[in-house]
């Protein structure tokens, strides 16, 4: 029996046969039993999920001696617990050296930028910092997509390569610990903040394992100070971020984990399907990566809350903005305002001098270039490419038409209602974002940027042998039930979120209301939650 399995009937049904049951089933004097135990915590086939219980224990542990510790204690305790989070994968060594290396280049990196005075030397370390943190991304992200991308190109014109497939692991958040400390370099060439001389808070910074694997992407001058100042205990925050774990995995397992059985289907059976489907898979896609994505957030973002960090939010309600940019403005708050700040701000300051329509090209450039870097940081396939292009275009023609559509919209007689302009704006936003998305779906299960093309291509299909009802309640097996908890459960999340953040506006509420949800979440998890989704999209990049 499983020891999981075991503690929880004994929990359910105790008694003294139970009590007695259990104690067979969990010998403790018997040494095979703390093998297993053991291997159920730590089976170092993977990295460690922040849906599982593991990480639970993890973070519990990593949380109560943290408040024992005395504060010169504090920042080394949770060193060791971020690379411990990493090596719980037996494969996480690699990751934990390329995390080593890149901390000590950039530390040092940043420390004579911060001393010298000689312009040259300055940028020759930041130059250094730039080739480390992106060749390590580019390495392990892209070796093997440049390399098919170039022998295809060349096979356009009749020459043969062979181009050999290199095995590379995945590396644990990879991405978001290149930013962080890429970001910090670069910051500290521009005198925005000072080097920081602690090698110690430094590395911790760069490790911090609530933010590894989903974001957001901490900046230097927000977590550092917290590094150092650690908060004292707190019941209510810690309260509150338990709060945000259990609203993040509520989102995350409830919703976007059905939802998810649906959209993988559609998406890798797109032949079986009408037109219909497709475009319903295609829209339902949308919310679920919003709700796969913020509800990883919200777990890592109540991880640090429990540890007494505020990390910053990475969401705030994007299908509500009411134009493009409204929209990313509010989605992926940390890796947009990155790009903001590191590529979009010096290009637009080397290009300040250029006027008339060369200025403007120029400055639809550096919106528009922005976007397919960002498919490429998503994954190494044309999808994503295809998505971020696509994404571009739409800012860019945003951002053109903008005075336009203010004086047409000073005209529709429909926007008189501020209700029905509200609705109209954020459905066109909503359904732009679908056309992009279509490819960033077909990459993320696995197919190609044709098999999007192929979704608009039969939108108005009638062909296909199974229609929605059977897909639905035939072959994925959902009740009217799970549907009614999924669309509540939805509408739930839009009303407390435009509110404000969960675990603020839980605390404001009246005690026996409070517990009410607690307990209604916790009651949809235990039927309605689809535990097979363990998965995370943006653990993939």
């Amino acid at each position: 029996m499983d020891v999981f399995t075991a503690i929880v009937e004994f929990f359910q049904g105790a008694s003294k046969e139970s009590f007695l049951q259990f104690c067979n089933a969990v010998p403790l004097r018997n040494p095979e039993f703390w093998q297993k135990f053991w291997v159920s915590l730590w089976d170092g086939t993977g990295p460690m999920n922040l849906i599982s219980y593991t990480f639970w224990v993890f973070l519990i542990l990593c949380a109560v001696f943290y408040y024992l510790f005395p504060k010169k204690i504090k920042p080394i305790w949770l060193l060791i617990c971020s690379y411990g989070f990493y090596l719980h994968d037996r494969s996480g060594l690699q990751m934990v050296t390329l995390l080593i290396g890149t901390t000590l280049i950039t530390y040092f990196s940043a420390l004579a930028i911060h001393q010298l005075k000689q312009l040259w030397v300055r940028r020759f370390f930041l130059l250094l910092s730039i080739c480390t943190s992106g060749g390590i991304l580019f390495y392990y992200k892209y070796a093997n997509f440049l390399t098919q991308t170039w022998t295809d190109f060349w096979g356009l014109f009749g020459f043969s390569f062979r181009s050999s497939v290199i095995d590379l692991p995945v590396v644990l958040g990879l991405s978001f610990f290149t930013f962080q400390s890429l970001g910090y370099v670069i910051d500290v060439y521009q005198k925005v903040i000072p080097a920081e001389k602690n090698p110690i808070y430094y590395a911790l910074y760069v490790s911090f394992f609530p933010c590894i694997t989903s974001g957001p992407i901490e900046r230097a001058n927000h977590l550092l100070p917290q590094l150092k100042n650690p908060a004292k205990f707190n019941y209510s925050k810690i309260a509150g971020g338990l709060y945000r774990i259990l609203w993040g995995i509520f989102k995350k397992m409830v919703l976007a984990g059905n939802l998810d059985l649906f959209t993988r289907e559609v998406f890798t059976n797109m032949h079986k399907y009408n037109g219909g489907i497709l475009a319903l898979s295609a829209l339902v896609f949308s919310y679920q990566l919003y709700l796969d994505f913020s509800g990883y957030c919200d777990i890592a973002v109540g991880a640090g809350k429990v540890l007494g960090f505020d990390l910053i939010e990475n969401f705030n309600r994007p299908f509500a903005g009411r134009s493009y940019t409204q929209l990313w403005d509010r989605w992926h708050i940390s890796l947009t305002t990155w790009f903001r700040d590191y590529i979009f701000t010096p290009l637009s300051f080397y290009n300040r001098g250029l006027t008339g329509v060369l200025g403007k090209l120029q400055g639809w450039f550096n919106i528009f270039i922005i976007f397919p870097i960002s498919g490429l940081w998503h994954g190494d396939s044309m999808g994503y490419v295809v998505w971020g292009i696509l994404n571009g275009l739409f800012m860019v023609v945003g951002k053109v038409t903008a005075k336009k559509r203010r004086k047409w919209a000073k005209k529709n007689p429909l926007y008189r209602s501020r209700f029905i302009k509200a609705l109209i704006q954020c459905s066109c936003v909503y359904l732009m974002f679908t056309i992009c998305i279509v490819f960033f779906a077909a990459s993320y299960y696995g197919q190609t940027a044709s098999d999007g093309f192929y979704l608009f291509s039969h939108l108005f299909s009638m062909q296909g042998s199974t229609n929605l009802s059977q897909l639905v309640f035939i072959k994925l097996g959902f009740s009217s039930l799970t549907l009614w908890a999924i669309l509540i459960g939805s509408i739930f999340v839009e009303c407390m979120e435009k509110i404000g953040k969960p675990e603020q506006v839980i605390r404001k509420l009246y005690f026996p209301i409070r517990w009410v949800i607690y307990y209604s979440l916790i009651f949809a998890l235990l039927l309605f939650a689809n535990f097979g989704a363990s998965g995370f999209v943006y653990g993939n990049y």
